[in-house]
């Protein structure tokens, strides 16, 4: 989670003194930002229902993973407003919520 934020929150304009990292992450073309959007929120479901494993009701456990990732990408798009050079979108919310839908899907069969 702590990449995620990391990565959502840096500036859309980089400067010219900035990193590397964050020109790379500035300039990454938008299909490979979606691509992204929609992995990282699939593979953030899987960890977090890989860490609750003290929840004993799978149900529950997957469940809350869920929406924890789904709310955690609102909170983020919602924060990107924020940032100067980014903004949050609704597209982009549902597509964090698809990843996690997968993420979910392979929770089930993998966990």
């Amino acid at each position: 989670m702590a990449l995620l934020m990391l990565v959502s929150l840096i500036p859309g304009r980089p400067k010219p003194d900035d990193s590397t990292f964050i020109w790379l992450v500035a300039k990454t073309p938008t299909l490979i930002q979606k691509i992204l959007h929609f992995s990282l929120y699939g593979v953030l479901v899987l960890l977090l229902a890989w860490s609750l494993e003290s929840i004993e009701s799978n149900t529950y456990r997957l469940l809350i993973s869920f929406i924890i990732a789904v709310a955690f990408g609102a909170v983020m798009e919602w924060r990107q407003t924020k940032v100067p050079g980014r903004f949050g979108t609704v597209n982009d919310v549902v597509l964090n919520a698809a990843g996690a839908a997968l993420g979910l899907l392979a929770a089930i069969v993998l966990l």
